[in-house]
């Protein structure tokens, strides 16, 4: 009964919070932006975007939520959420918001504060994700590309197709890593500080091209997009 969940947060006490999100309406881009719909339509991503995260609560430790909360709303495509101290911080489409948060709360009892703008304008790709970083002081924010393969031309990619580290606190951001075209998952490798990310490719080039890949994050990497793609392609 949940409209479109996007992204799965679990908090330290087992609550789980759902972003309930859908991209912002792209500009047409004529047949294939038609085509691209009827899909997106099929998979359920055709409805106005609910903006809002439910929490969701086991309290019998059955394995069911018995427990359904709203816990904010009045977001905008909300995405990628984290966890610092008594702060969670959540990823619009086109800025990083926070919210006071209490562990065992169930609704926010704040609105969203700003906290730094990010990419945004035709957003191709609006999901954006959030991992707090090991120094409990920056986020790792990611930025998928404005296109699929540059078709609108570099100046609508600026500070896009990248993973950005933001200063929680300033909001103040530098480029980790760029020519991802769409990255997502953020994780850590396990007992590890090494990042890695799952990056989803290009499409419009048959079911098996072009694969989308999980890879460790290098400090300062390019990974190619939109030039090249799994290797020298």
């Amino acid at each position: 009964g949940l409209d479109h969940p996007r992204w799965l947060h679990v908090l330290p006490n087992g609550d789980v919070l759902v972003a309930e999100s859908n991209g912002p309406k792209p500009p047409g881009e004529g047949f294939m932006a038609w085509a691209r719909g009827l899909v997106m339509k099929r998979a359920g991503a055709g409805v106005p975007s609910a903006d809002r995260i439910s929490l969701l609560r086991d309290t019998d430790g059955d394995g069911v939520a018995d427990l359904r909360t709203v816990f904010a709303e009045g977001l905008k495509s909300p995405f990628g959420m984290a966890l610092r101290g008594d702060t969670l911080y959540i990823a619009n489409a086109g800025e990083v918001v926070k919210l006071p948060y209490q562990p065992g709360q169930t609704r926010a009892t704040e609105a969203p504060a700003h906290v730094a703008d990010l990419p945004a304008g035709r957003n191709h790709h609006w999901t954006k994700n959030l991992l707090l970083a090991p120094d409990g002081r920056h986020l790792f924010v990611t930025v998928g590309s404005n296109s699929n393969v540059g078709e609108h031309g570099m100046a609508e990619e600026e500070g896009r197709a990248a993973i950005w580290l933001l200063d929680a606190d300033s909001g103040e951001r530098r480029l980790v890593a760029s020519g991802m075209r769409n990255p997502n998952g953020l994780a850590y490798a396990p007992g590890t500080r090494a990042l890695w990310v799952v990056v989803n490719e290009r499409d419009e080039l048959g079911d098996d091209l072009v694969p989308d890949y999980l890879t460790s994050v290098q400090e300062g990497g390019f990974y190619g997009w939109p030039y090249s793609y799994w290797g020298g392609h």
